[in-house]
This record gives C-alpha cells, structure tokens and sequence, in this order.
C-alpha cells in the first residue's frame, strides 16, 4: 500500500466534496501544524532567508496553498517579536477565510494561474505538493522560476510510522478528515523519490531531508530569472 506514491483524489480535491470538510479540515491542519512542526519548519526556514536577506526591505514570500494561513500568521508573529520585517501573500484556489494580519495579503486563485506583480524572495509549500502528481510538481515548480528563486518544500513523509501515528490522531475527527488524511500520507514522499523528482527541473539545485514529526522537506534553488 505504501510502495508508491497513490493516485487517488482526497475528496477535498474532488468536485462533489462535502461543504462542511474544507472548514473542518482547515482546524485539523491548524492543530497539525501548530503541535507537529509545520509553523516549526517554516519559521527557520525563513529565520535563514533573513539572514542572507538583510534588512533593507521586507521579505516576501510567497505561500503556496495557505487554506486559512496559519503558518504564515505564526511566521509573521514570530518575524514581529524579532523586529524583522517580512510579508506573505497567500495563495489559495478556495476563500477559507482566516485572520487579517499586517503583512499579509490573500489571493483567491489557483497557483497555475497566479501572475504576481513583481517577483518574491522566497516561496513556501507546506502540505501541498502531495495533492499533485509527479509531473503537476515539476509543471508548477517551472512555472515559478520567474518569480520565486528559492522554495522550501514540507509534506509527508510516506511510511508506516507515519500512517500508525494518523489513524491515532484522526480517530475522533469525521470521516472525510480521516479519509484524506490516511490518504495524504499514501500521497506522501519518500526522501528518494522528491529528490529524484526534484532532479527533473533542469537547473535547480535540492536539498532533501527527513524531519521530525514524520515529515520530509526540502529546499531548492529554482535556478531561474527571479530579481525581487
């Protein structure tokens, strides 16, 4: 069951998903990510763009499928505590709502289609990526290379412990957040297979890595004509 990346649609991504699971799984995620390194990761990842960054302008980033954008309010919580200066302009296919912040725009619009202005210092994509298949992944990361020079990619990690530790976690929540769930993982990465599918980007360089609380991730110089 875990061999290979599965192809199956979770039924958010399906046309005739429920109304009530966008809203549910939104505070699923929020919990995951606040309790098992999802804000975490993010935050010293760009905790190493500011450094390289300096402090002349704000940094910006780019997220990439934010749903309610909870890791990008922690972020630029934490970036206000630290007196850096960074925005985030979320970007979204759906209206999920969510908390308006200083420094943080929202965009309704799928990432395939979404144009910016001008271009980003950095991109983040935090649980996303195992929603699209291999050639999607590899479609959108060069679609970004003109305005995003370096992303930072976080997301499952396809392995038994992983999937144990769901079904726990997930057993009092409704059952389309436990389908898509137990789904995502079977649509996670090994280590391997993202850095061989992040070696069909000609140009861009990665840096794949496991992490804990069952995840991989992975920075990548896109290698292409972004100058924020």
């Amino acid at each position: 069951m875990l061999e290979r990346r599965c192809e199956d649609l979770e039924w958010l991504d399906r046309p005739d998903c429920p109304a009530d699971l966008p809203a549910v799984s939104d505070r699923f995620m929020a919990l995951i990510n606040r309790h098992f390194g999802g804000e975490r990761l993010v935050r010293s990842f760009i905790a190493g763009q500011l450094r390289r960054h300096g402090a002349a302008r704000p940094l910006r980033v780019l997220d990439i499928g934010s749903g309610r954008g909870d890791i990008p309010l922690a972020v630029l919580r934490w970036a206000r505590r630290q007196g850096r200066a960074v925005t985030f302009t979320c970007v979204d296919r759906r209206d999920a709502g969510g908390e308006a912040a200083d420094g943080l725009e929202r965009v309704v619009s799928d990432i395939f289609d979404y144009a910016p202005p001008r271009p980003f210092d950095c991109a983040v994509a935090s649980m996303v990526l195992h929603h699209l298949t291999d050639d999607r992944i590899v479609e959108l990361l060069e679609r970004l290379r003109p305005f995003v020079p370096r992303l930072f990619i976080s997301d499952l990690r396809r392995a038994w412990p992983t999937y144990a530790v769901c079904r726990v976690l997930t057993a009092a929540w409704p059952a389309g957040v436990r389908h898509d769930a137990m789904l995502s993982i079977r649509r996670g990465f090994r280590p391997d297979e993202l850095r061989r599918l992040l070696a069909r980007l000609p140009g861009a360089a990665a840096q794949v890595r496991t992490a804990a609380m069952h995840r991989v991730v992975a920075a990548v110089d896109l290698g292409g004509g972004a100058s924020p």
